[in-house]
């Protein structure tokens, strides 16, 4: 089922990438707004946050897709993250056991070791951590702006109800 949304996940991804660029350019053109910055915040933390459950959802697929090829076939063993490993730790080999949080896939050796296989796990565990990590980061970067905003605002421009458009030049 992951290896179905990981290929949903590549094609969310280009979408993604597209929607990226044409924000930047839209942001290098002239005629924004007077409040785009709080808008661009938003938006890119809404954009990381998208992006990390992309990058990990094509990281659940692959982690299922690695089970799955060393569970069925011929040439199924020992799973194909495991077959990097170095000669003498290959020949201790007893089995493997797929990890989704965080994602991983471990090899099972005699007496209970258990030894990190190859793949792209740690680079996709870091993504992910960084593109939620920024999110938030621009979560809390907008409250701040609000807060700032708010603080510096003229008694007459102060209300408790949320701006919808930018007031009009005097």
């Amino acid at each position: 089922m992951f290896v179905l949304l990981m290929y949903g996940a590549v094609f969310a991804a280009l979408f993604w990438a597209v929607a990226v660029v044409v924000k930047l350019i839209s942001v290098v053109l002239p005629g924004r707004r007077p409040d785009w910055a709080r808008d661009l915040l938003l938006w890119s933390g809404g954009m990381s946050a998208v992006a990390a459950v992309i990058v990990y959802t094509i990281g659940l697929g692959l982690v299922q897709w690695d089970a799955s090829e060393a569970e069925s076939g011929a040439g199924s063993a020992p799973a194909v993250p495991c077959r990097s490993l170095p000669p003498e730790t290959l020949g201790q080999l007893t089995g493997h056991e797929p990890s989704y949080v965080p994602l991983g896939f471990d090899c099972l050796l005699h007496g209970g070791r258990v030894v990190a296989a190859d793949g792209p796990y740690t680079l996709l565990n870091a993504l992910t951590a960084a593109f939620a990590l920024t999110a938030l980061l621009m979560l809390i970067a907008v409250g701040f702006l609000d807060e700032y905003r708010a603080r510096t605002a003229p008694p007459e421009e102060r209300t408790h109800a949320p701006r919808t458009a930018p007031p009009a030049p005097r």
